[in-house]
């Protein structure tokens, strides 16, 4: 096993156990409730930072929107990220302190991706005993494209899109009614024409959900014969 995996599995460990609570065996454990800020619909700014490109630090920034068709599942529609670059001193130190320039060498542009989205774990956490925030853990899985400027030695330039694969896992904060901060880990494996490179995409977004229609509400039938005895009795009144 790689460190790379080891790194995953420490991490995924640490959301699972922030989501679940432990008792003891004579405890009784009750469902949790429904989950108060689900929308359908939800639009996000997003974040990121690839750290392990071969001759570049890249920086996504793009947009995000996401269908959620109920608690447990989503679809990441879309999700498109213009990348800043900025060049590492590999290159560099080539250059200069061994005279050897790359022959070739790619630099990320963009990406796009869509998801499936799966939300097995909700809970809350208490912020200093004086509020509640709500989350939600979810876990990644689609594919897209990631295009690349390919630059040589000699000056010419030419562009390289590839297929990638996205896997990884995230948490959802709410931080008020329609408004929620993402953060998430993905592994893109980029399907390169020369190799395949695995990339690890560190990110955040912030994101408003909301609705196009209002919701069915479920009233409650104690609520109703209640309602029902009280106008009964004004009627008798």
């Amino acid at each position: 096993m790689n460190k790379r995996a080891i790194f995953y599995l420490v991490l995924a460990a640490i959301l699972l156990l922030s989501t679940n609570g432990f008792c003891r065996d004579d405890e009784q454990v009750y469902a949790i409730q429904e989950r108060v800020f689900h929308r359908n619909h939800e639009l996000a700014l997003c974040f990121g930072y690839v750290p392990d490109e071969d001759y570049f630090n890249a920086y996504p920034v793009g947009l995000g929107y996401t269908y959620h068709f109920n608690n447990a599942l989503a679809w990441e529609v879309v999700r498109g990220q213009y990348m800043f670059t900025q060049e590492k001193d590999l290159k560099g130190d080539l250059e200069e302190g061994f005279g050897v320039t790359p022959e070739q060498f790619l630099e990320p542009k963009y990406m796009i991706h869509s998801n499936l989205i799966i939300k097995p774990f909700y809970g809350k956490q208490s912020i200093w005993n004086r509020g509640i925030i709500n989350n939600e853990t979810y876990f990644i899985l689609g594919g897209g494209m990631v295009t690349y400027e390919k630059k040589y030695s000699d000056g010419e330039k030419d562009a390289e899109s590839d297929p990638s694969i996205s896997l990884g896992f995230g948490t959802r904060y709410f931080l008020a009614k329609n408004l929620c901060m993402n953060l998430e880990i993905r592994d893109l494996v980029n399907l390169k024409k020369d190799n395949t490179e695995n990339n690890v995409y560190f990110g955040a977004a912030l994101s408003v959900q909301f609705n196009l229609l209002p919701r069915k509400s479920r009233q409650d039938r104690t609520i109703d014969r209640l309602q029902d005895y009280l106008e009964g009795s004004n009627d008798n009144g």
